[in-house]
């Protein structure tokens, strides 16, 4: 007769059962690691996109840089500029006075030349005054005659015109006079060449 004792099978199976071993937290090291894998990996993101923002900011910062001093060298640039422009009118308005002045110096050069050249002897000049070419003379002489001769002298010349004789006063040392004419600093030339054909034929 065979007897089979179950209840030591039993005992020895679980006394196996009992003796494998187990490895617990398996799971939880798995996820640990891919946490931190996770998280190393966002770092690493973070770190490279900060350093790529840092290092476009420094761009950005020397192109800010370099505008700026190309800024400041055009409003040197600009400032001359303005300096040459402003030195340019001051100039042109001193080229300005200075050609009115002498053209006005000349005037009255003239004037006096022509006047001069028309005074006969006997016959001096008190005062002369000018304005806009109508010219008025006042004088003495020693006679009539040589007042009467300066008169047809200016009417004479081609450089005064409109000639008219003032009142004549006697005085101690001869007589007063005055004269009023224009004076035609430029001419025109049909008269100069009446002027020239009269004395030619005279």
């Amino acid at each position: 007769m065979i007897r089979i004792n179950l209840l030591t099978t039993a005992e020895q199976g679980k006394a196996r059962v009992a003796k494998t071993p187990r490895f617990e937290g398996a799971g939880t090291i798995g996820q640990n690691a891919l946490m931190a894998g996770v998280l190393i990996l966002a770092i690493a993101f973070i770190a490279w996109r900060w350093y790529g923002l840092a290092s476009e900011h420094n761009r950005l910062m020397h192109e800010i840089a370099d505008a700026e001093k190309e800024k400041e060298r055009l409003q040197a640039i600009i400032k001359k500029g303005d300096e040459y422009k402003a030195k340019k009118e001051l100039l042109e308005r001193k080229i300005s006075i200075i050609t009115q002045l002498k053209r006005n110096q000349s005037g009255p050069v003239h004037l006096l030349d022509e006047v001069s050249k028309q005074l006969p002897d006997f016959l001096w000049l008190d005062s002369m005054t000018e304005s806009n070419f109508n010219i008025s003379i006042v004088g003495k002489a020693t006679t009539y005659n040589a007042v009467s001769n300066f008169y047809n002298n200016l009417t004479g010349s081609r450089y005064f015109q409109n000639v008219v004789l003032g009142p004549i006063t006697t005085v101690p040392v001869g007589v007063t006079f005055s004269v009023s004419c224009q004076f035609l600093p430029h001419p025109a030339a049909t008269q100069g060449g009446e002027e020239a054909a009269v004395a030619a034929g005279g």
